[in-house]
Parts: C-alpha cells; sequence; structure tokens
C-alpha cells in the first residue's frame, strides 16, 4: 500500500500558509501538501502574533505532532520560513517524534558563518516595504491593488521581522542526520559561499539547487521548485509487516 508523504511548508516573513496553495497541482501524487499557518495571518487572522521563534515552533508543533507519528513527512520552509524549518527539525527531535525523511531549505543563508554576514532581516524588510511593488506572477501582487492587505501585510512582516532580529544559533548543536535540500536564487542578495556553508550543518550530503530569479524564486520559478520536490521526496510504502518503508 502506497502511503503519502505529508509536506509541510513555513512561509516567509509577512506571508500566511495560502502561498503554498498554487503546488497543490503540481506535486507528485505520492506527496500531500499540508502548509503551516502561524499565528496572526490567514484563517488566524485575529490571534496575536508570535513574540519569539520559541512561540512560533511550539505552535507549529502542536499543529504536525499528531500527524508525524506514524506517516512519512518533510518540511520546506522559505526564508523566515527555512529558520523554522530548521529550528522546527531539532524541536520535533527533542520532543520524541521521529525525524523527516528530507528536510527542504530555501532561500536563506546558513546559520553558520566564517565571516560577517552580509545577509540581515532589516535590509530585506526594507526592500520589500519601500516600493510594495512584486512582479506580476508573485503572489504578494494583490498587494499593489489593495491598500487593506497593504496595510496587514506591513504589520505582519513588521512582527515577523522584530522576532527574526532577536534569532540566535545555539552554536552546540548537532548536524542535521536527515537528507538535506537547499534551494537558492541565482540573482537573490544573499551571499554564496553564506549558502555553501550549509553543508557544514548535515551529516549527509546536502544538494544545493541554485534557481533562476532573485528572492521570491519560489513563485517566479514554481514549476522548477516543485519539481525538485518530487525528485527528492521519496515515495512511501508499507511492506509485508506493515512496516513503512521509503523508495525513490
Amino acid at each position: 500500500m502506497t502511503v503519502k508523504t505529508i509536506l509541510f511548508c513555513l512561509p516567509y516573513a509577512g506571508a500566511s500558509a495560502t502561498i503554498y496553495w498554487q503546488w497543490k497541482g503540481q506535486l507528485s501524487p505520492h506527496i500531500e501538501l499540508r502548509p503551516v499557518e502561524l499565528a496572526g495571518r490567514g484563517a488566524r487572522y485575529d490571534e496575536p502574533y508570535a513574540a519569539s521563534i520559541a512561540d512560533m515552533l511550539k505552535d507549529a508543533v502542536t499543529q504536525i505532532g499528531s500527524q508525524v507519528q506514524e506517516v512519512p513527512y518533510a518540511i520546506y520552509g522559505h526564508s523566515m520560513g527555512a529558520v523554522l524549518a530548521y529550528e522546527l527539525y531539532y524541536l520535533l527531535l527533542r520532543e520524541g517524534y521521529p525525524p523527516p525523511v528530507h528536510l527542504l531549505l530555501s532561500g536563506r543563508p546558513a546559520p553558520l558563518s566564517d565571516r560577517k554576514r552580509t545577509f540581515s532581516w532589516s535590509s530585506l524588510k526594507q526592500r520589500l516595504l519601500a516600493p510594495l511593488s512584486f512582479p506580476d506572477g508573485r503572489i504578494p501582487a494583490e498587494i499593489k491593488r489593495r491598500p487593506e492587505l497593504a496595510a496587514k501585510f506591513k504589520k505582519i512582516l513588521n512582527a515577523d521581522v522584530r522576532v527574526l532580529e532577536t534569532y540566535r544559533l545555539d552554536p552546540a548543536r548537532p548536524l542535521i542526520n536527515c537528507p538535506v535540500t537547499v534551494f537558492a536564487g541565482l540573482n537573490d542578495k544573499i551571499n554564496r559561499e553564506e549558502i555553501q556553508l550549509w553543508n557544514r550543518h548535515t551529516v549527509h550530503n546536502c544538494e544545493i539547487v541554485w534557481i533562476k530569479g532573485d528572492h521570491f524564486f519560489l513563485h517566479s520559478h514554481m514549476e522548477e521548485v516543485v519539481s525538485v520536490i518530487n525528485q527528492t521526496i521519496p515515495a512511501a510504502i508499507h511492506d509485508q509487516e506493515g512496516f513503512i518503508q521509503w523508495k525513490r
């Protein structure tokens, strides 16, 4: 019997889970899309924003914990979502949950760097807020046409960046012990060496995939990103004794 692998997706700063629904028709039949909605956005519009990364992570575990006990799962996160995906991996393991079959990190430099980092959340926020003009084809383009959405986007983005600016990596953390794929935009303003440093966070091979486009390549080049995901996440089956196995 074929078992679907759940793909949990975490949004970038200022966004909601809805940014991933356009993937639904593109994903392989053995992958089930389940975007994770954070407080203060989407269907949780009226809830207060999280005050810390820890609060976001506790919220995410509450949402997905019961779903990862017996079914294989993978985690994808873009930008802020990559920070959450990375930290969620460790929190799930600390709380006794099984590890994901794959971790997919997108649009974010590695936490480890041997030199002064060129990436900053504040500079990214300014790039997003200044014109509020996203190229055609991206989900946030709707913001240009609806002032109420622009105002909400600003509030969510400001709240997310305040949280991200307090984030600090635990230097004593063990290496990631599951397959990892890192996506990066060829025209993004993230330093390429800092993307390559993800290799120093993993036990297994870390595949780095360069996608045409800027920071929001997950929208402008959605088909390419989803194609890699379809090839990367293994299909899961039950063997004769009822145990789940993963096959490519």
